[in-house]
């Protein structure tokens, strides 16, 4: 028999949550519902490998992902749900009861996908998943609505967002005639190590394709106030705890940003969760910088709205067609390969068929 935890695959569906009206049940069903089905449904499949079918048979997972939860949770509760954040999280009166609707909202989720999937099982005698829901990676699928990455706060309030695509990708010639603009990336370098600036540059094999993108909530009353990479790491810690509590069977995809002063707080607050069984699972934890140079060409670059509005101008002045598809078209021979550097932040899944060694 295999190793329990090794060999699973890939079964994963997304809900879109910020483009959820928050008041709206009905809604919120029928999206969690389309998920579960989604998932459900190819618990039919068969596979040809003999290593997936015992994986299959042993447990059947599923899981049904969220993207956008932050800013679903600005769009229900307002400036005054940002400004608890600046204050980290803390348990007030007010903060209590943002996170009693927190958990009802989460919990209200996870019981529609797991009645669904469940009841799909049994009326097709498949042995039903223990486990469900999830949060997956947000790669650059997750993120074509403007939605804020799974249960993660934004970068900013606005941002340049750096989407990586190989040399005369048919998307990339594409997003040129729209505007945007291309810039070679951080693989590209020159014979001093020196960063490449022109994307047609023979020595260039890779693209950033840079996008201004403004949250939906960016020009709330108050909401310019608030500085999100000031978020404290313990902040980010709650709300992740949350999530994996009250919504997530399977592991939440968390990336929690800290500075050097939080390490021994945060290290405290994670052996807490662990030593008192709260649900905790892993999270990554990443540096911030405050000087954006450290890492030139991040992926998602905060900007200001002045700067929001000067690149969102130069794009439209650069713009040689309105019709996107059509530009695309011109350069699609139908054989596009996968966008990104890695796994899920492609535009297909490069999950191996064959075993490892």
């Amino acid at each position: 028999m295999e190793i329990i935890g090794s060999n699973f695959h890939c079964n994963l569906s997304e809900v879109h949550l910020n483009q959820i009206d928050p008041l709206n049940y009905k809604e919120q069903e029928e999206a969690f519902t389309a998920g579960a089905l989604s998932v459900a449904a190819l618990l039919n499949h068969k596979f040809v490998e003999e290593r997936y079918r015992k994986s299959r048979e042993l447990d059947p997972i599923v899981g049904v992902s969220f993207t956008g939860l932050f800013d679903f949770f600005v769009n229900a509760f307002g400036v005054d749900w940002l400004r608890w954040w600046t204050e980290g999280r803390p348990e007030t009166a007010q903060g209590l009861e943002f996170k009693r609707q927190e958990e009802e909202y989460l919990t209200r989720w996870k019981d529609i996908v797991n009645r669904v999937v469940w009841n799909y099982c049994d009326r097709h005698n498949i042995k039903r998943p223990n486990r469900c829901t999830t949060v997956q990676p947000s790669g650059t699928k997750s993120l074509l609505t403007g939605a804020s990455p799974g249960w993660h706060p934004p970068k900013s309030q606005r941002f340049l967002r750096r989407i990586t695509f190989r040399k005369n990708d048919p998307v990339a010639l594409a997003c040129i005639d729209y505007g945007y603009n291309v810039i070679p990336s951080q693989s590209d370098k020159d014979e001093n190590g020196n960063l490449l600036n022109d994307p047609f540059d023979p020595r260039c094999s890779e693209w950033l394709v840079e996008i201004p993108v403004a949250v939906a909530w960016a020009d709330l009353p108050g909401a310019d106030e608030i500085d999100i990479s000031k978020f404290s790491a313990l902040a980010q810690m709650d709300f992740y705890m949350q999530v994996q509590k009250f919504y997530v069977r399977h592991n939440t995809s968390a990336t929690i940003e800290l500075r050097e002063h939080e390490i021994e707080s945060l290290g405290t607050r994670i052996y807490e969760a662990i030593r008192d069984d709260e649900g905790y699972i892993s999270a990554a934890l990443l540096a911030r910088f405050d000087a954006h140079q450290t890492f030139p060409r991040l992926p998602f670059e905060p900007i200001t709205k002045q700067e929001y509005q000067q690149t969102v101008k130069e794009v439209e002045m650069r713009r040689k067609t309105d019709d996107f598809h059509a530009a695309l078209k011109r350069y699609d021979l139908g054989e596009i390969a996968e966008a990104g550097p890695a796994g899920c932040d492609s535009d297909k899944c490069l999950f191996s068929d064959q075993k490892s060694q």
